[in-house]
């Protein structure tokens, strides 16, 4: 069997050299070359997991503290063996519902080993309130921070962690940071995976009815009508300025004849010689007598009522109001 004949770490560095070398595949995800390379991952997880299966490594006795240094990487195997099945195209919802065990097969052994990811989101808290939405984002960021925190301190141990000198804390240490690394993987793709799983697990008829729930009927064209108004709005401007629709003496009148305005007042006083090609105005003296007598008339009820006492009281009362109330106190409306 391949998995006695080549030595557990060994077989498990092979394991990650393949993860590098599919995760930064330049080429097509469909071709035969990439589909080789995936297929072999599969095959070197399957006898990594054999090996550690006829070796008895972990025990449901065991704490994280029981653990080997070298027992702690190990832990990624089954996140691995499911990032390699993901990358299949073919049968893809069985390969989906596959890498959704495999990861929560890994999420289940390090909670055995209590391994959990630093600040992770507690999707517990309700979001529909300002306050937890509020705090789940925060802690998102926080989370996004400390993943590439860890990268970056994954990236500066590995550089130098195969060196003989290297103490047996750090190695530890290498093997922990990795172990978490792999959870923040895991958990970012779980929720990208059951979607999908649930788009795939869709009967035509459903998805057919998604499709068309998604679809918005498009807004009627209202028709385009060229007027005799518009063309001219759009030469002399719609609104003020525009051309006018009457004179001031055609406004006036139209004022007149809805009852809007009083009409002009009849001159007495002249009268137009109709004979006269000219227009010379005349005077007549008896109405205008007749109009002074009755001005003298108007001035002398005017006396009358200035003697009245009821009419003093009214004046009387009248200025007081206007020396206690300004001109315009009480307006409300904006109106005189």
């Amino acid at each position: 069997m391949f998995a006695s004949s080549v030595p557990l770490p060994e077989l498990f560095s092979k394991l990650l050299k393949q993860y590098d070398t599919i995760s930064n595949y330049n080429g097509s995800r469909k071709s035969e070359d990439f589909n080789s390379k995936v297929a072999e991952g599969c095959d070197l997880c399957e006898n990594a997991s054999s090996s550690i299966n006829e070796l008895r490594l972990y025990s449901r006795n065991e704490r994280f503290d029981d653990l080997t240094t070298s027992e702690i990487r190990y832990l990624i195997l089954p996140a691995l063996h499911g990032y390699f099945v993901s990358q299949k195209m073919e049968n893809r919802l069985t390969a989906v519902r596959q890498t959704i065990s495999l990861y929560n097969e890994f999420r289940r052994l390090c909670e055995a080993y209590s391994i959990k990811e630093l600040g992770a989101v507690d999707t517990s808290c309700d979001v529909d309130s300002y306050g937890s939405a509020a705090a789940k984002r925060e802690a998102k960021i926080k989370q996004y921070k400390q993943k590439k925190a860890l990268k970056e301190k994954l990236e500066e141990m590995t550089s130098y962690i195969d060196q003989p000198h290297v103490d047996e804390e750090v190695k530890r240490e290498y093997n922990l940071t990795l172990v978490r690394h792999w959870l923040y993987i895991v958990s970012e793709e779980l929720s990208t995976l059951l979607q999908e799983e649930q788009f795939l697990s869709m009967n035509p008829e459903q998805l057919t009815s998604a499709d068309d729930a998604g679809k918005q009927s498009p807004q009627r064209i209202k028709p385009f009508i060229l007027t005799r108004d518009a063309v001219q709005a759009a030469v002399f401007g719609a609104g003020y300025p525009s051309l006018p629709t009457m004179s001031l003496d055609q406004l006036y009148e139209r004022e007149i004849k809805l009852g809007l305005i009083p009409p002009p007042p009849i001159s007495k006083t002249v009268s137009k010689d109709e004979g006269s090609s000219t227009g010379v105005i005349r005077i007549d003296p008896s109405e205008s007598e007749k109009e002074a007598a009755e001005e003298k008339a108007v001035k002398e009820d005017a006396l009358e009522d200035a003697d009245d006492p009821n009419n003093l009281r009214e004046a009387r009362e009248w200025d007081a109001f206007k020396d206690d109330h300004r001109r315009g106190c009480g307006n409300r409306m904006n109106r005189g």
